[in-house]
């Protein structure tokens, strides 16, 4: 255990994942903001599954961020979860807890933030330690909440993917309904 306080910021990353639409394969990019601890992505470190990503995602339902937000802010419980723990890295696909998540607890003191207990949950499963986060990590709390201030802007300005399923424009003739106007 170290007794430094370590520096959170959030950096703009990418993640690709393939997703197989009848019978072509599509590559869509989810854009989400990954937290680096002391310049170190915690995507990178966490856990050998290589598909996971925080919940400041662009790709999810815009207002799902701000909830995020005060969860890691200690001001929100997370729904899934038991009290005091939040999710930090979730799946990449679909951000549902059950494909498994890097959980920790979160303490917010007077001066300080605290993750610790890092786990590897499903909800299905016993929780499982992750051995390659430290016991626990600590922040400057005044650092910590300056951060995650625009944390919600900055998710808005990333770019968006495209969708997952293209229209594909049609050739040949076209079928027209007797109610839909004649194109002409």
């Amino acid at each position: 255990m170290t007794s430094e306080l370590a520096t959170l910021r959030l950096r703009p990353a990418v993640h690709t994942h393939d997703v197989q639409d009848g019978r072509v394969r599509r590559h869509p990019q989810s854009h989400f903001l990954d937290f680096l601890i002391d310049g170190v992505s915690l995507v990178s470190t966490a856990h050998e599954q290589d598909n996971l990503v925080t919940d400041l995602n662009r790709d999810w339902v815009p207002d799902a961020v701000a909830p995020a937000v005060e969860t890691l802010l200690g001001r929100r419980a997370s729904p899934d979860l038991d009290a005091g723990r939040v999710p930090l890295l979730v799946c990449g696909s679909c951000g549902d807890l059950a494909c498994g998540a890097v959980t920790a607890k979160l303490d917010v003191g007077t001066k300080e933030v605290t993750w610790s207990e890092f786990r590897w949950e499903n909800g299905y499963e016993g929780p499982e330690p992750i051995d390659s986060l430290p016991d626990q990590v600590r922040f400057d709390r005044a650092q910590y909440e300056a951060e995650l201030a625009d944390a919600v802007h900055r998710v808005a300005t990333l770019p968006e993917s495209e969708p997952r399923f293209l229209e594909r424009p049609r050739r040949g003739r076209h079928l027209r309904w007797p109610w839909k106007p004649r194109k002409d």
